[in-house]
């Protein structure tokens, strides 16, 4: 089994202290959030994890994603902040972490600073019976747009890993919901988003998707096969699913998401006090 670790929208800011909606400061919550998602994989002695650790290492695999804007502000110092967060919580957890851009992520910055672990289409983290794939969906045309693009490379290299691997499980990562939510967030949409369903429609292998984007847990089904698609709290403040903007009063979050061997998907949201 692997347990994923997802964790969205930490909007860090320049400004380690500066609060955002809700009287939330980005960089303490997402320590917060970080915290309380890896404490249960420290390593606790060296008698735990010697002679034990292969076989821990083929019965449980534990990866951390998050889906994209991690800045808020487009800040070289936002993603220092983010990348010491996470040396710094990380430091003594057997946990791999990839990260994905999201629409606030669309700058240089991003690139220079976490390319390397950035979650790429044509290069997904394949593990025990698992293929989990990564989207760019930030826009091509426009770096200032929340909305995102679903582009043709990606959607290419998705489908030829489906095409290469078709008796393994995939799950698709991606920072833009694909379905309407029926809330404010639809005016940033993702365009071409039809194309992923389609891909989900052809390929049972797909067993579901998860992204960002609307700092709640959205809950879909995508395709005519109802591919289960989860969308995750954020890190830091949370909007409220409904047709007016409205930021909701529920605490920071991420999401457990176990991927079994059968392909069977379990996904459990934790919250974090503020």
């Amino acid at each position: 089994m692997i347990t994923l670790l997802q964790l969205s929208d930490c909007h860090l800011l320049k400004d380690k202290e500066k609060a955002g909606y809700a009287g939330i400061a980005p960089y303490h919550s997402l320590a917060r959030v970080l915290q309380n998602a890896v404490s249960p994989y420290i390593k606790r002695s060296m008698d735990d994890w010697n002679v034990s650790q292969p076989l821990r290492d083929n019965e449980h695999k534990v990866i951390m994603l998050v889906t994209g804007d991690i800045s808020g502000d487009n800040s070289l110092e936002s993603y220092r902040h983010f990348t010491a967060l996470m040396d710094h919580y990380l430091a003594d957890a057997d946990i791999e972490w990839y990260v994905l851009a999201g629409n606030h992520d669309n700058n240089p910055h991003f690139d220079a600073v976490l390319g390397e672990r950035t979650l790429k289409s044509d290069k997904p983290i394949v593990c025990q019976r698992w293929h989990i794939h990564g989207l760019d969906t930030r826009s091509s045309s426009d770096i200032y747009t929340a909305a995102g693009e679903l582009k043709n490379e990606d959607v290419c290299a998705l489908e030829q890993a489906l095409v290469s691997a078709p008796r393994n499980n995939h799950l698709v990562a991606l920072h833009h919901h694909v379905l309407p939510s029926n809330s404010w967030m639809d005016k940033h949409y993702l365009d071409n988003a039809s194309k992923v369903v389609a891909l989900s429609e052809q390929y049972s292998q797909i067993k579901a998707l998860i992204h960002g984007h609307v700092h709640s847990p959205l809950r879909q089904t995508i395709g005519s096969d109802s591919i289960p698609s989860y969308g995750s709290p954020s890190t830091c403040w949370q909007w409220k699913m409904q047709v007016e903007f409205c930021v909701s009063d529920e605490a920071p979050g991420y999401q457990v998401i176990e991927l079994c061997d059968d392909g069977a998907v379990n996904v459990t949201v934790k919250r974090v006090e503020k």
